[in-house]
Order: structure tokens, then C-alpha cells, then sequence
């Protein structure tokens, strides 16, 4: 028994050390079939007893490494959705215009498109939004952040040196459309320190 928890011990030692998580059926079957090979003087009964508790730890182990393929895949970015742009250049934005971020610095799902300025849905779930706009003391920082043509929320911020913005919550369906707009009132934004921001939550 002895012999063969340092054989079980080198088997688990090596597949920890494969680079991808999915291990494969066929693949824990040759292990086994090359340990057993190796516990074959020990004789038929004795042999029959180790491949069970073998079997029942290659389940266990395959088990485990099914949950931490899960695990990489929450840590990695494969599945994410989620922007961030900002202001490529200092601007003034009349009433009702559209802000312009053009600069993507993040674009995981490609929901942000740097055309219209837009962020589609790729998919129905939460989303939280922020934004956070650099302006000039000389301007009201009045800005919208639209859904699919309506108002969602508006931000006031006087008139003042200041970032101002503000984080939401949005429920979006598939092809929903998120942006921002100025209010009622002309506003001037600096390049560079305005940001737009979003991503799935749920």
C-alpha cells in the first residue's frame, strides 16, 4: 500500500503540472492503465481492490480539475463583458450633443462601439455603468446617461474645476443601447481626465 500512495502521489504531482485544466477521460484512463501495469506483481484480488480505489480517485481528481477550469474561466476575461473609453481630446459639447470617447482602453465583448459612441448589450443581465467628466469652471456639468433613446439618470454639477459623474445600475436586454449626452446646457470637457465605463454584473 505504501508503493502505491507514492505511484498515486506522482501521478497527482504530474498532473498538476499540465498547462490546461481540462483533463481529459482518455488521458486519467492511460494513468491508470500504467500504474496498474506497474502494480501487477501485487495479484489479481489485491490488484482488483487498488484499481477500484484508483478509479474512485481519478473521479475525485477529475472532479477537481473540472472546478478549477471553472474557477480560470471567472478569472480570465474570456466571458467578460466590460469598456472603458475616454476623451481623446479637450472639447466643448452644445446641448443635447453626444460625448464623444473616442479612446478605448478596454473593450472586453465589444460592446462599445467608437463610431456612434454606443454601448450594445451583447447579452441580457445587469450592468453597472460610471462616468467621469474633467470640467471647466466656466461650464454646468450637465450630462445624460440615455437608454435606448430615453433618459435612465441625469447628473448636475455646478459650475467649478471638478470631476463629476455618477455610478448606475442598468437591467439591459440583448441589443439594449447605453450612451451619454449633455443635458441642458453646453459643457467643456478636458481630454484625458473624462471617462466612460460599464460591465456585466450579472
Amino acid at each position: 500500500m505504501v508503493f502505491f500512495h507514492v505511484e498515486c502521489r506522482v501521478v497527482v504531482l504530474k498532473l498538476r503540472r499540465k498547462s490546461s485544466l481540462t483533463m481529459k477521460s482518455t488521458t486519467l484512463t492511460c494513468v491508470l492503465t500504467c500504474v496498474l501495469l506497474i502494480l501487477a506483481p501485487t495479484g489479481p484480488v489485491q490488484g482488483k481492490s487498488l484499481f477500484a480505489i484508483m478509479s474512485k480517485q481519478a473521479e475525485t481528481l477529475q472532479h477537481g480539475l473540472d472546478l478549477a477550469s471553472k474557477v480560470g474561466d471567472i478569472g480570465s476575461h474570456k466571458n467578460s463583458i466590460a469598456f472603458m473609453v475616454v476623451l481623446s481630446s479637450t472639447k466643448s459639447y452644445g446641448s443635447g450633443a453626444v460625448l464623444q470617447f473616442n479612446s478605448v482602453k478596454v473593450n472586453y465583448g465589444s460592446g462599445f462601439n467608437s463610431g456612434n459612441y454606443r454601448f450594445t448589450a451583447p447579452s441580457e443581465g445587469l450592468y453597472v455603468f460610471t462616468w467621469s467628466l474633467a470640467l471647466s469652471s466656466s461650464y454646468y456639468g450637465q450630462t445624460t446617461l440615455v437608454k435606448n433613446g430615453s433618459t435612465y439618470h441625469q447628473v448636475h454639477c455646478k459650475k467649478t474645476y471638478q470631476q463629476c459623474g455618477a455610478t448606475v445600475t442598468v437591467w439591459l436586454n440583448k441589443g439594449d443601447q447605453v450612451w451619454l449626452v449633455t443635458a441642458s446646457s453646453s459643457v467643456y470637457l478636458y481630454g484625458t481626465y473624462s471617462s466612460f465605463a460599464g460591465w456585466k454584473i450579472n
